[in-house]
């Protein structure tokens, strides 16, 4: 039930967030934020997650069997929603910026449907790809936390090495300076460390143009106009690697030293945040993070989940279809009431 919810997460929050950047200015992510996806969380996390083991002891009340209980649509919903949540957060964080600059990478620099993978070299594609690929790893990580009927996700090294490490990632590429590591997934990335990416061998391979190519942020929009006078009718001036993604000399052309081409320590067209936005969004992404692990401890493991199990109980005993399972005596279901895992007849809501 774990992956099942896990997967069904991941359909929403793709699609919805594929969905925002596609109508917001035909915007993609970057090719190696699909790979990590679909690979490093959907395949090699989600293995990790049936690694945990089972209790030694059988449960007074049985798992939920049902895909569209209250139990599972709300391990689903609330991840999602806050996911959402989230992101538009970030996006309006990032909108109210002075410095923030829209792209619309096909209308505004006339960008080729072949150069798809560079449609994520923007401030919001930043966006996009982190609070995704958080979203599918805490929700893969909180989904095997265990409680009643798994041991405890800490017994799970495999699953905790590769939270672990994602989570670093992400930090790392939210708060670092541009780096080629950075430039792989196009996240604060600018376009000298993209240029140098091409010395990551085996990622520039297998990569469909963006690893080692020039970096198209908004600044390009810049240069683009500036050329245009010299380009003849019907074609854009867009950078390339033979020319290290400069416009050539005697156009008049913005200086690369300008603030409204380098910025934040980064050179050349980028996508780089300011250090307060980076901390701000820091901040909304540890908050996401919290009210996930706090919803499946007290929600879905906890004193919610025993109070709507009791209450579940009580009125199956006014019904009269209440059926004892695995108690002893009243006083047994008391204690273990009192411990924060009453019983049921095994079809309460909460389960």
């Amino acid at each position: 039930m774990a992956t099942f919810q896990y997967f069904i997460v991941y359909a929403f929050t793709l699609t919805s967030i594929r969905t925002i950047l596609a109508l917001h200015g035909a915007l993609n992510l970057g090719e190696y934020v699909w790979v990590t996806m679909d690979i490093g969380v959907g395949m090699i996390m989600i293995w990790t997650m049936t690694l945990s083991k089972p209790t030694k002891e059988l449960c007074h009340f049985r798992p939920t069997a049902t895909l569209l209980g209250p139990r599972t649509l709300s391990a689903i919903a609330f991840p999602y929603l806050t996911a959402m949540v989230t992101l538009f957060t970030a996006f309006g964080l990032l909108w109210s910026k002075d410095w923030y600059v829209e792209l619309k990478p096909i209308a505004d620099i006339h960008l080729l449907p072949s150069l798809w993978m560079l449609r994520g070299d923007n401030y919001d594609s930043n966006i996009g790809a982190i609070t995704l690929i958080l979203a599918l790893v805490n929700t893969a990580y909180v989904n095997t936390y265990g409680g009643t009927f798994r041991r405890n996700v800490l017994t799970n090294i495999g699953v905790n090495v590769v939270y672990a490490l994602f989570l670093f990632t992400l930090g790392w590429l939210l708060l670092s300076p541009p780096t080629q590591f950075n430039c792989v997934f196009r996240v604060n990335c600018d376009n000298t460390q993209s240029m140098e990416a091409r010395d990551l061998t085996p990622l520039a391979l297998f990569s469909a143009g963006g690893v080692g190519s020039c970096f198209l942020g908004p600044q390009v929009k810049i240069w683009q106009e500036e050329m245009q006078p010299a380009m003849p009718p019907g074609k854009y001036w867009l950078p390339n690697t033979t020319t290290h993604c400069m416009p050539p000399p005697g156009h008049g052309t913005t200086p690369l030293t300008s603030s409204e081409i380098s910025q934040f320590g980064c050179e050349g067209p980028n996508n780089c945040f300011s250090q307060t936005l980076r901390w701000q969004l820091l901040v909304v992404f540890l908050v996401y993070i919290l009210m996930n692990h706090l919803f499946t401890k007290l929600f879905l493991q906890g004193p919610v989940a025993a109070g709507l199990r009791l209450r579940q109980r009580r009125n199956d005993e006014l019904k009269g279809t209440y059926v004892p399972s695995f108690y002893n005596s009243d006083s047994d279901l008391d204690t273990d009431i009192s411990s924060g895992s009453e019983s049921g007849n095994g079809t309460s809501a909460a389960e």
